[in-house]
């Protein structure tokens, strides 16, 4: 069906209106997108780079710089005996029970002494012997001298030279068979010191005190000093550990104590870390350092000496030896999070009164947990900045706020 003209004039007068409507639309909407997206970030962009950036800012302050350093340690003991036979025989008796605890001179091992006590008694016989033919070669010498001194003095138309001669030789005889039977009482001194000796070894004690191991031989074994150690005792209160550190640590720790005006053994503080990870109750003492640096590792060997009653420490075991100062000093530090790395070393960014920063180089000694003692480039009370380093440059106005809580480092 077709309309008139009156219709067509109607429509497009309508279809005008909502054109240009849509064109009045489509501005609108195109003005607020790029009103959103280029206009207000180019606002945005204006007003940051107006505003100062926000950091953490502290102090240069006094703070314990206490490193712990840590090596690799090797418990020994102090002592550890061998426990030989002395003389032969057979194993009477073993006296212990293996893996116990012994004292020194406890009684470990019986050797059936039988024929030694009857060594003994011959050669107390034979001493006995001895000393009587002594006695009795005195008195022989005795009367052979007063013999021959009576000679002498008679006139000598009363004696002849033979009688004299016999008497001188008599006297002689007399002497060397008095100076044999001495000898034989020596030789039976000698044989009765022996035969002590045998008894006395026949009873095999401990000679020191700690943890015996396994016995080698066992009752009714014939054993002789070639026949090996009858057992195995090593000391474990106290107890040692060894370890190695660097020729450089060793240098920087005599340095250091020699600064201090005390020995290394003072300056030291010596603790065990276990396997578990937990640390040792007892703090270990310095024994001594060797004389001489391991050509092979450029290390020298500390050992110290730990209690060790409950005997959680065992020979030959490994642990970490941890070494910090016992007494510790203070000294300026600052966050390690406030260094900033350069080409020729750390340096800080410096907070002025009116909170501008500025870069300064400085130098750093030893460091602990989250702090670097300062050695040269800062004074104490000195404003730095301590977190948002990355965010400033040279000259840049800061709004500082207090850095978070970092505690003492180390102690």
């Amino acid at each position: 069906m077709q309309g008139g003209p009156g219709y067509g004039k109607i429509f497009g007068t309508m279809n005008s209106k909502i054109i240009s409507g849509l064109g009045v639309f489509g501005v609108f909407v195109c003005g607020w997108f790029a009103h959103e997206f280029f206009g207000a970030g180019s606002a945005d962009s204006e007003s940051g780079s107006a505003a100062a950036p926000t950091v953490s800012v502290g102090e240069v302050a006094q703070r314990t710089v206490n490193p712990v350093a840590w090596y690799v340690g090797h418990v020994e003991p102090v002592q550890e005996v061998d426990i030989l036979p002395q003389i032969d025989g057979y194993l009477k008796e073993v006296k212990f029970k293996e893996g116990d605890l012994v004292k020194a001179g406890d009684v470990l091992f019986v050797i059936d002494d039988e024929r030694y006590v009857a060594a003994d008694q011959q050669a107390r016989a034979a001493l006995a012997r001895a000393e009587a033919n002594v006695k009795q070669g005195e008195a022989d010498v005795d009367k052979a001298e007063r013999y021959w001194k009576r000679l002498m003095t008679t006139d000598e138309r009363g004696i002849t030279q033979t009688e004299k001669d016999a008497a001188e030789t008599g006297l002689a005889s007399e002497r060397a068979e008095l100076a044999s039977a001495k000898a034989a009482v020596k030789e039976a001194q000698a044989q009765i010191a022996a035969s002590e000796f045998n008894l006395k070894h026949t009873v095999i004690r401990a000679p020191i005190a700690g943890r015996i191991g396994k016995a080698f031989m066992h009752t009714g074994d014939y054993v002789s000093p070639s026949s090996g150690r009858l057992a195995h005792i090593v000391q474990t209160d106290p107890i040692r550990v060894g370890f190695t550190i660097p020729d450089r640590d060793y240098l920087a720790l005599r340095q250091r104590a020699e600064s201090r005006g005390v020995g290394a053994a003072e300056l030291l503080r010596l603790r065990l870390r276990m396997p578990d990870g937990s640390v040792y109750p007892s703090v270990g003492r310095w024994d001594f350092a060797d004389n001489e640096m391991s050509e092979a590792t450029a290390t020298v060997t500390i050992r110290a000496d730990f209690d060790n009653a409950a005997g959680l420490l065992i020979p030959k075991a490994y642990v970490e030896v941890l070494t910090d100062d016992a007494k510790p000093e203070t000294a300026l530090a600052v966050p390690k999070m406030a260094l900033v790395h350069g080409a020729d070393g750390e340096n800080l960014w410096i907070v002025d009164a009116e909170n501008r920063v500025s870069l300064r180089p400085i130098r750093t000694g030893r460091d602990a947990d989250q702090f670097v003692e300062v050695v040269e480039g800062v004074k104490g009370g000195e404003k730095i900045v301590v977190q948002g380093v990355s965010k400033v440059s040279e000259g840049t106005v800061i709004r500082a706020v207090p850095p978070m809580d970092l505690g003492e480092g180390a102690k």
